[in-house]
C-alpha cells in the first residue's frame, strides 16, 4: 500500500469527498491466475484426495469424510476439530521465483481462542517451524507464517466478523517484497518482508491440523490452492468471484463524483452490493441501476458492486472510508 491506496489500484480512480473516501479498483483481464497445486475437494468416498495438476494426491486421516454438494464450489471435506486432517506430501514449489500464495475456501463450525489450522507446511510446531501456514488464532483472527532463507515472518490480522456456519474465501500472499493476507477479497493485514521461499522435501505438508495433527480445525474445506508468485488483489477477487466471472465483457469501470457511484452505461437488469464477509448487503433497484448511487449514507467498509446484464456481468470492488 502506498500513500494509502492499495497496490495494484490507478490511483486516477481515486476520488475523495469530505465525509467519504472510496476506491474503485478496475476489474480487468479476468482469467485464472494458474495454480502449481490445487485440491478441488470433490471426493465422494475413499481416502485420496485428488490433487488435478501435479498429481500431488493427499491421503485422509483421523476419520475426515468426504461432503458431497456441501463445498462452495460442488463438494468439500468435513473436519472433526480433533485429529482429522490431510496429509498432503513436500509440496515444495520448484518453479517461479521465490514467492508464493495460497487460496482455500472454509466453513468453520465455531470459532474459538485455540490455534486452528487451515493449510500449513511445517517440520515443527515452533514458529520457526513454520514453512508456510495458514491458521485462525484468537478466535476469528487470521495467521499468515512464511519462511524465506532463515527468517519466518508471522503475519496477524486483527479479529474480524467471522461466524460458524458460514463461507470465507482466505488467501495469504508473498511477492517478494510484501506478504498479505485477504478476507472474502479484502485486504485484512500486510507486512514487509524479503527473500525466497526455499526447498523444504522434509516438511510435510497438511490441511486442517498439522501434519501431526496438533491445533485441529472443526469444520469444511474446500477448493485449496497453492501459487508459485505473490497474487494481487484482482487475482484474490477473480478467485472469489470465480463462478460469476465466466463470460464478463471488458467494460469500464464505474466512476465517483460528489459522493455517488456513476455506473457505466449498459442495459443492467439486477445488481447487489457484498460487503467483505460475501453477504448481500442491499439489493440495486431499477431507479438505482439507472442513476448514480448514493454512498454518502454507507457504513464505512469493503464492497463488492455485482450487476447483470443481459448478456454478461461485472463486478467492482469499492472501499468507503
Amino acid at each position: 500500500m502506498e500513500d494509502g491506496v492499495p497496490r495494484g489500484t490507478n490511483p486516477s480512480t481515486v476520488n475523495l469527498h469530505p465525509t467519504l473516501a472510496a476506491i474503485v479498483i478496475t476489474t480487468t483481464g479476468l482469467a485464472q491466475p494458474a495454480a502449481r497445486f490445487h485440491w478441488p475437494m470433490d471426493g465422494t468416498n475413499g481416502t485420496v484426495v485428488q490433487e488435478v495438476i501435479a498429481g500431488q494426491n493427499g491421503q485422509l486421516q483421523g476419520g475426515a469424510v468426504w461432503a458431497p454438494g456441501v463445498g462452495h464450489h460442488g463438494g468439500s471435506c468435513r473436519f472433526d476439530g480433533v485429529d482429522d486432517r490431510v496429509l498432503l506430501g513436500p509440496c515444495d514449489m520448484t518453479t517461479g521465483t521465490g514467492e508464493f500464495s495460497l487460496s482455500m475456501w472454509v466453513r468453520p463450525d465455531f470459532v474459538t481462542g485455540m490455534d486452528r489450522t487451515l493449510l500449513a507446511k511445517t517440520i515443527g510446531s515452533a514458529a520457526q517451524d513454520h514453512i508456510w501456514s495458514m491458521t485462525f488464532v484468537g478466535a476469528s483472527a487470521l495467521r499468515f507464517r512464511l519462511r524465506t532463507g532463515a527468517t519466518t515472518t508471522e503475519l496477524t490480522t486483527a479479529p474480524s466478523s467471522v461466524f460458524g456456519g458460514a463461507w470465507y474465501h482466505v488467501v495469504g500472499s508473498y511477492d517478494g517484497a510484501h506478504m498479505r493476507v485477504y478476507l472474502n477479497g479484502a485486504l485484512m493485514a500486510e507486512t514487509a518482508a524479503s527473500g525466497a521461499l526455499g526447498y523444504h522435501p522434509q516438511a510435510p505438508a497438511s490441511m486442517a491440523a498439522l501434519s501431526t495433527g496438533a491445533a485441529p480445525f472443526s469444520g469444511w474445506i474446500d477448493d485449496v490452492r497453492l501459487f508459485d508468485r505473490g497474487l494481487d488483489q484482482s487475482e484474490v477477487i477473480d478467485l472469489l468471484l470465480e463462478q460469476l466471472s465466466t463470460g464478463i465483457q471488458r467494460t469500464p469501470s464505474p466512476t465517483l463524483l460528489d459522493g455517488r457511484l456513476h455506473l457505466p452505461a449498459d442495459q443492467w437488469r439486477t445488481g447487489r452490493v457484498l460487503d467483505a464477509m460475501g453477504r448481500t448487503v442491499r439489493e440495486l433497484g431499477t431507479a438505482e441501476l439507472a442513476a448514480p448511487i448514493e454512498l454518502r449514507s454507507w457504513s464505512p467498509g469493503y464492497y463488492l458492486v455485482c450487476l447483470q446484464a443481459v448478456s454478461h456481468q461485472c463486478t467492482w470492488p469499492i472501499v468507503v472510508q
